[in-house]
């Protein structure tokens, strides 16, 4: 009569109270002792506060600075499409006033 694997409950096994990876799995716990590797996988698998709020960070000036290159990127588009020398850069005007001009540019 088959049953489930013991471990991952997930493999059907008739001779054994294992599948593979479990009996594999099973075996390193034998070798290197039960503690020494719940200590490695809480070290390499658990993060705590530190590593998680780390990880964050990261992912949050990944995004910054994809927001940066996609506001530089529209800005040298803006540049090529004026082409012209006499173009006043947007640092020293006001936003409102820069949307203004340009609708006044398209109407004419």
């Amino acid at each position: 009569m088959p049953f489930n694997c013991y471990l991952c409950q997930e493999e059907t096994v008739i001779t054994s109270f294992f599948c593979s990876d479990c009996n594999y799995i099973k075996r390193i716990l034998q070798c290197y002792g039960r503690t020494e590797i719940k200590d490695i996988i809480t070290k390499v698998c658990i993060r705590n506060d530190k590593q998680m709020n780390n990880k964050i960070e990261i992912i949050k000036e990944k995004f910054d600075k994809e927001e940066k290159k996609q506001i530089k990127k529209e800005k040298e588009i803006e540049k090529q499409s004026v082409g012209d020398s006499s173009y006043i850069k947007p640092n020293n005007l006001n936003k409102d006033y820069i949307d203004e001009l340009k609708n006044k540019i398209k109407d004419y």
